[in-house]
């Protein structure tokens, strides 16, 4: 009857595993519950069920969990104003090292500072963003 027992570590570790997506934690646990309940209604002691247990869901986050992590890693999408760091820019308000300048940047105009003065025409390349200015280099 201990495949009962099982069956409910089972499904809360899986809905743990589901409540906190992308983490692959529970899931192990989950996966050497399943093992367990397995062997379990094979007629397995208590004892070998939790050795089963603690092997599978040892070897899962060991081995299992850093695969699932790599391949279903969620990978940042940039956007809006973050999306512009490390665009060029074009200078058109010369910029000064104290009072900043204008940059053109994909039909935007934008505010700007920079670390040394740059003059209009020039080519920039934009590092971060400060509130409504974008910091920008003259480097390449």
């Amino acid at each position: 009857m201990s495949w009962h027992i099982w069956m409910v570590v089972f499904l809360v570790c899986l809905g743990l595993e589901i409540a906190t997506t992308g983490i692959f934690f529970f899931l192990c646990f989950s996966t050497g519950a399943m093992f367990a309940m397995i062997f379990s209604l094979l007629g397995v002691g208590i004892q070998t069920e939790l050795i089963i247990f603690s092997c599978v869901s040892l070897v899962s986050v060991l081995l299992i969990r850093p695969l699932f992590k790599k391949y279903f890693a969620k990978k940042k999408i940039e956007t809006n104003v973050d999306s512009l760091i490390g665009a060029p820019a074009i200078v058109i308000e010369e910029i000064k090292l104290n009072s900043g300048g204008k940059i053109k940047v994909g039909g935007e105009i934008w505010l700007a500072v920079c670390e040394e003065n740059v003059e209009v025409g020039k080519e920039v390349r934009i590092k971060a963003v400060d509130g409504t200015k974008l910091v920008v280099s003259s480097k390449k």
